[in-house]
């Protein structure tokens, strides 16, 4: 079974009144009845043209691509609406109908075909074959998006904090920061390399959960007696664009103003993200009120140092990927000793991350402006406030 989507758009019809699109589906319909000559051939959704041909054997992939080019080949590419000749384009979704003898209902397949139709539409050259396993992660990936906005939609309660301490190079034992690290409670759904790159296709839901741990780090910090070091907090690029991102922030610190210079505000290096206009004047503005930035993940992709020169970031986090590659990689290991210079250069705090056995331990220097962090020196720690009395 074919599908095809005219104009490569479902709203493509909507240019059109309804008598001229009735006459474009028509027209198509006959044309690739007389050349094509499927079993069946009708309407989906009242848009998308659905072919169907009978075969005595499974087709296979290559046939299956091939019927596509010869559909591809056979639709009319200009034709004449109106007083007015288009071009049309075309996207096909394809599917083998014997994986579905035995449907739950019919809602199933057109779900399917749905799905197909959109990958479709996604794909550069238009064309695209069903596979139960691309279709069966997008009904997981939506389960997880659902269910992510049902617990921050709930306020959070769903999550909680655990922190990964950093060190002082020159004295291990002494811890400088804590980084924040998220956790779900639904551990069905995966850990925070599964969720968090989901939620970053979602920002105004991101936006909401980062509203929520702040929230949680500014609970814990009134209601603790002990002394809290620097607190590192992971926000994407989409977070520092939001317009309201400073109010939001001196807002929930109001209470607890002196918590302002404790925080560092991690971003990734990897986007043009931070040179969005909001992002800049957030920047600035958050760094006039005492708040810290850090560059995370630097050296994991394209490095962006123009963002080093502009004096926004008070650390670098390097990509505990450089790390483990030093002991084989020169690159590698001469990219280590070039950050470790231009740091002290710049004047400002490198962070090693990834440190996880005494080898690590020994492949780095020992300097005032540079921390370690990873699991040598200790595993993320639930956060559990020592609760103030009297």
């Amino acid at each position: 079974m074919h599908v095809i989507c005219v104009g490569r758009s479902a709203d493509f019809y909507k240019f059109f009144d309804s008598k001229t699109s009735r006459i474009v589906k028509t027209e198509l319909h006959h044309y690739l009845s007389e050349t094509l000559s499927p079993r069946v051939i009708g309407l989906f959704e009242d848009k998308y043209i659905v072919l169907v041909f009978e075969s005595d054997t499974p087709w296979e992939e290559k046939k299956i691509l091939e019927q596509q080019q010869k559909i591809q080949f056979s639709l009319p590419h200009e034709k004449k609406v109106g007083d007015k000749t288009l071009t049309f384009d075309y996207s096909i979704a394809s599917m083998i109908l014997s994986n579905f003898d035995k449907p739950q209902d019919k809602n199933q397949l057109f779900r399917r075909m749905a799905y197909s139709v959109k990958k479709s539409l996604q794909s550069i050259d238009g064309v695209y074959i069903y596979n139960i396993n691309d279709y069966e992660k997008n009904v997981r990936t939506r389960s997880v998006i659902q269910a992510l906005h049902h617990d921050i939609k709930k306020g959070g309660t769903q999550f909680e904090l655990f922190y990964q301490p950093v060190v002082y190079s020159m004295n291990t034992s002494k811890e400088y920061l804590w980084e924040i690290l998220l956790r779900w409670k639904r551990t069905e759904f995966g850990g925070p390399g599964v969720f968090m790159p989901l939620l970053a296709t979602e920002p105004h839901l991101h936006y909401s959960l980062t509203i929520i741990i702040f929230k949680k780090i500014i609970e814990y910090a009134k209601n603790t007696q002990d002394t809290l070091p620097n607190i590192s907090v992971n926000i994407s690029h989409a977070d520092l664009s939001i317009v309201d991102f400073y109010d939001d922030v001196m807002e929930l610190t109001k209470l607890v103003p002196e918590l302002r210079s404790k925080i560092i505000f991690e971003t990734v290096e990897y986007s043009e993200g931070l040179l969005h206009s909001y992002a800049k004047e957030n920047i600035i503005a958050l760094k006039g009120a005492g708040f810290r930035f850090a560059i995370d993940d630097f050296g994991c992709g394209y490095s962006n140092f123009n963002l080093l020169s502009e004096k926004y970031f008070d650390f670098i986090k390097l990509d505990k990927s450089l790390l483990q590659k030093c002991q084989e990689d020169i690159v590698a290991n001469e990219t280590l000793k070039f950050m470790v210079k231009l740091s002290e250069r710049i004047d400002v705090t490198l962070i090693v991350e990834g440190v996880e056995n005494p080898q690590h331990l020994r492949l780095l220097p020992k300097k005032s402006n540079i921390l370690f962090q990873g699991f040598h020196f200790s595993k993320p720690r639930r956060l559990i406030s020592n609760v103030k009395t009297g």
